[in-house]
């Protein structure tokens, strides 16, 4: 579909973002960010999109961060040469391919155990680069990480004098806080945990170790820890969409960008309303979907290739063949099931970006 034309003409299930919207998050994100005087390095895994990533970069943002190597090579392939992989780069193959990747692009490992140190040192050594690295610390999500304080000095440690690897500094995440309803008890949260990653810094710079590099932070908590001092970078990114996962279960009041367009296809009582957008297109693990613009919606049930729309009264001004949009229930969910995300301004479509990072999983 050529930019130019009316987004009502697309075929649907189609996957589509409101440009103003879009731009407006962007902003808001990137004057917080400003505000604080802390750097921006937005999370790619639900944007997948290279183009859309440079946007980000020409709002502020210094780099990008990606859950795994595929998608380096993709935002790299782009241009992209900042490129923080959240995900540890493990065996031989993929070690491989990230020390080919640093010899035409600067991205960061992360590490929280001496195996992967000595296998990205190994592979540094062989292709003859140097890559960075940071020690992932576990602030309370219990996941990844090493433990803070002077288990993850003592690695870091490890990381000095060595020819293929180099210390940068450390990351962590504080995603146990993301769903604390309560506001006082999910700033107090997201700054014990912030507190501890900064402690740690503190006690490897102490150790003589630079840490150049305090990366935390996602769209759940980002309005909290970019407030505390000596962060050095915010890794948000999804909430340049929103969606209703950010706006009910993490309380992050971004206005929605992102609907999937869909066509009514059946009309079989006058209090249902059937699409051709089901699960498939729409994605349903985190959050469900919602219809927009649509009066007395008792309920939504989806299944592979239909969402059902049952109303609490009768409406008979939605027909067979109109076009309604669905909020999406969770970005990281949906934006992957596409291969076009379609930019849309006062309903013409001015952009059609291919979602390049799809399917990238390795």
């Amino acid at each position: 579909m050529a930019a130019g034309s009316r987004v009502t003409d697309l075929d649907t299930p189609a996957l589509i973002v409101d440009l103003d919207i879009l731009e407006a998050n962007i902003e808001r994100m990137a004057g917080t960010f400003r505000e604080f005087g802390v750097g921006w390095r937005p999370h790619t895994k639900a944007i997948k999109i290279p183009a859309l990533a440079h946007k980000l970069l020409a709002a502020g943002a210094h780099g990008v961060t990606v859950a795994k190597l595929s998608e380096a090579e993709v935002m790299a392939a782009a241009g992209i040469r900042d490129i923080l992989i959240t995900g540890p780069v493990v065996g031989p193959k993929k070690v491989a391919r990230l020390a080919c990747l640093a010899k035409y692009a600067d991205p960061i490992a992360v590490v929280d155990c001496i195996d992967h140190i000595e296998a990205l040192d190994a592979a540094g050594r062989e292709y003859g680069v140097q890559i960075r690295a940071v020690v992932e610390v576990d602030i309370g999500l219990q996941r990844v990480g090493t433990q803070p304080g002077e288990p993850t000095v003592e690695l870091a440690r490890k990381l000095l004098d060595r020819e293929g690897v180099r210390f940068v500094g450390l990351m962590a995440w504080e995603g146990h806080a993301i769903r604390v309803q309560d506001e006082d008890e999910k700033t107090r949260t997201i700054n014990a945990a912030v507190g501890t990653l900064l402690d740690t810094a503190r006690q490897c710079s102490d150790a003589g170790l630079s840490v150049e590099i305090v990366s935390c932070g996602g769209t759940g908590t980002y309005p909290y820890s970019a407030k505390v001092k000596g962060v050095t970078e915010i890794e948000a990114g999804g909430g340049i969409y929103g969606d209703l996962v950010y706006q009910k279960q993490m309380h992050i009041d971004h206005p929605m960008a992102m609907t999937v367009l869909a066509t009514v296809i059946s009309r079989a009582t006058p209090t249902r309303i059937v699409t051709d957008a089901g699960f498939k297109s729409l994605g349903t693990a985190s959050a469900q979907p919602e219809p927009k613009a649509i009066a007395n919606v008792k309920q939504a049930k989806f299944s592979a290739e239909h969402g059902s729309i049952e109303l609490d009264a009768p409406n008979d001004t939605v027909r067979v063949g109109d076009k309604v949009e669905w909020y999406v229930g969770y970005t990281d969910n949906t934006v992957i099931l596409h291969e076009t995300l379609y930019g849309v301004r006062n309903g013409i479509v001015e952009v059609a970006w291919p979602i390049l990072g799809r399917g990238k999983l390795q």
